[in-house]
């Protein structure tokens, strides 16, 4: 039987750290289509797949593009629908308290 790994969660401070380290690697752009609102960090390996927390696992990506990457853009709908949905969910679009 496979043991479940525990795996250290950063304290908030230090997240916040570490994903305006990746924001400013990246020039404060998104790595896909180079805007430079609603970025978000996204872990090219998920967490639950046991992608970690380091800068070669973090990218930038605007709010657009990380739904695309996670496969939650349908064809019928537009970005701005999609994304106007994310907020009345209460999700985070972006890291405005950095």
């Amino acid at each position: 039987m496979l043991r479940k790994v525990k795996r250290i969660k950063l304290g908030k401070q230090i997240y916040r750290r570490l994903m305006k380290r990746v924001l400013e690697r990246d020039g404060w752009r998104c790595r896909k289509c180079g805007s430079l609102e609603n970025l978000q960090i996204h872990h090219k390996i998920k967490r639950s797949q046991q992608g970690n927390d380091s800068l070669d696992n973090l990218v930038t990506l605007c709010a657009y593009c990380h739904l695309a990457e996670h496969g939650q853009l349908g064809y019928e709908k537009s970005a701005a629908e999609v994304l106007e949905k994310t907020v009345k969910r209460g999700r985070r679009l972006h890291w405005s308290s950095l």
